[in-house]
């Protein structure tokens, strides 16, 4: 039986330059301290005048490194955030430290010991944030991009947690991510960021290889297809990733290395096709949730619209001159499209008006309130039915122009109390209700406003003895369909009627038998307006 003998290894850093203005070395070990700045006497001399004397300080502390900000001019960041000054910040294998106008990545190196199964030679190892095998790196990386990613607020959060660990674990020196928008390719998030003087193009073709769905990648010594430019070090490695949405792939993780010495993990293609699909669901968390608030600012829209309309009607039961009148408006869709007024004018008269807008929802609504506007504004200045229904039917057939026609039924009620004289422009329901008796109104009709403008309309006379109503409705009502599919049809409405001896009773009755009749709510708008005499 072997025994295995385990080993504690130390872990030092080194730093490799991946952007910047050219230095004399590229890679610098670690040592404790490691100073930072413009002078000459730190073990990294950066010649930049935004690059302060002393700058920064990697250090040993306990059983890692930090650095620390030395009180400079400009700050540093890791990993794209600024630290405080004279702030510290745990250091790891992978991350990306910015200082002035340059970019260093910090690599893993096993501390030269004699001791078995050490080399001579210092080790260079691929660690991403901790220390130990690569499935138990790939592990914890992914549990904690998977943390990350699930509490990304919008697309471009998503996009730096995923470059962020794209970067840490591929072993690729840039991870960016591309997102597509309206047909165009963009540059959502880069890491490490380019500086303002850098240029950087993605490999087009590699690019539409991944959009059929497929992780793509390329080694090459050739520049990249198309753009404007490129870096001066032609690219070695790339690899595109899709991030699939409903079969279509919306967005791109894209990796790329300049030099053939970049890290190399074989497993890179498997973790890096984990990350996006994590992305991908994460992304259609994103999308469901902005439709989710798109949804209830329409709501809040509609009842804010509800609630205006409401305001805009009479009150359901009241007495106007010499008419009691009780009514009943059901909004099929949050907003209704029926027309519905009760309103006094000049001499003592009442107007009486129940219309039905073609089509429903906010369009509908909207056309309704400016129906009621305009009744309400034209019998201010005239109190001819006639008159005013025509200028209303002028104003509709220029304004809609989208096919929108609007049914009306609309009476001037003498004060007398002697009966009335309305127009019927295409409504046709209305109910006469005399002792017991419910029979339709036959009137001579004419054609819906708002389809010709030149259209001819007629008043008729109405005489309502005492005892005797008229009950106007919308098609809503009649329509409504049962449980076996019939509607309910004028039938059904005139039985209801039959025992209804004053407006607010025949409202009542119709509406508690409509309910009967479906059992549910109407789907269309449904409205009546029972009309009497004093």
């Amino acid at each position: 039986m072997i025994e295995n003998e385990t080993q504690t290894i130390r872990i030092s850093l080194a730093l490799v330059q991946v952007d910047g203005p050219p230095l004399d070395s590229g890679s610098w070990r670690l040592s404790d301290p490691f100073r930072i700045g413009r002078a000459a006497s730190n073990e990294l001399e950066l010649p930049d005048p935004g690059v302060s004397r002393r700058h920064a300080s990697v250090e040993r502390a306990n059983d890692g490194w930090i650095v620390r900000d030395c009180g400079s001019r400009q700050g540093i960041e890791l990993n794209g955030l600024a630290l405080a000054e004279s702030a510290t910040a745990r250091l790891r294998a992978g991350d990306i430290l910015r200082v002035g106008p340059w970019q260093f990545r910090i690599d893993a190196l096993a501390d030269e010991h004699g001791g078995p199964g050490s080399a001579n030679a210092p080790t260079r190892i691929s660690v991403v944030r901790a220390v130990g095998n690569l499935a138990e790196q790939r592990l914890e990386l992914l549990l904690q991009y998977a943390g990350d990613i699930a509490a990304a607020r919008d697309e471009a959060a998503l996009a730096e947690i995923l470059a962020e660990h794209a970067l840490l674990g591929s072993g690729y020196a840039r991870a960016t991510v591309l997102w597509r928008r309206e047909g165009d390719i963009i540059v959502c998030c880069q890491r490490p960021a380019l500086s303002p003087r850098s240029q950087w193009q993605f490999n087009a073709a590699l690019v539409a290889s991944a959009g059929n769905g497929d992780l793509a990648r390329l080694e090459s010594d050739t520049p990249p297809s198309g753009g404007q430019a490129s870096l001066q070090r032609k690219p070695r490695r790339a690899m595109c990733v899709p991030i699939m949405l409903d079969g279509r792939a919306e967005a791109f993780l894209y990796l790329d290395s300049e030099r053939t010495s970049a890290r190399r993990h074989a497993d890179a293609p498997t973790f890096c096709h984990a990350l996006a699909r994590l992305a991908a669901l994460a992304l259609s968390n994103l999308h469901r949730l902005e439709r989710e608030r798109e949804h209830a600012a329409f709501t809040a829209d509609l009842e804010r619209a509800r609630d205006v309309q409401k305001r805009l009607l009479p009150a359901a039961a009241d007495v106007l001159g010499a008419v009691r009148y009780a009514l009943h408006l059901h909004p099929g869709r949050v907003v209704g499209g029926d027309v519905v007024d009760v309103f006094e004018i000049d001499g003592g008269r009442v107007v009486a008006a129940l219309g039905d807008v073609s089509g429903a929802g906010l369009g509908a609504g909207l056309v309704m309130a400016s129906v009621q506007s305009f009744l309400r504004a034209g019998f201010a200045h005239d109190g001819d039915p006639v008159r005013v229904v025509s200028q209303l039917n002028a104003h509709l057939c220029a304004q809609t122009g989208d096919g929108r026609f609007v049914t009306l039924w609309l009476g001037v009620f003498e004060p007398s109390g002697a009966g009335c004289h309305f127009v019927d422009a295409g409504h046709g329901h209305a109910l006469r209700i005399a002792a017991g008796s419910v029979q339709p109104l036959s009137p001579r009709g004419c054609i819906p406003l708002g389809i010709d403008a030149q259209a001819q309309f007629v008043a008729e006379p109405l005489l309502l003895g005492r005892g005797e109503m008229v009950l106007l409705y919308s098609d809503g009502v009649v329509e409504q369909r049962g449980a076996d599919g019939a509607p309910w049809g004028t039938e059904g409405l005139s039985h209801s009627l039959a025992s209804a001896a004053a407006p607010a009773d025949a409202v009542a009755l119709a509406w508690k038998a409509l309910g009967e009749h479906a059992g549910v709510a109407p789907e269309d708008d449904a409205t009546m307006l029972a009309l009497a005499v004093c």
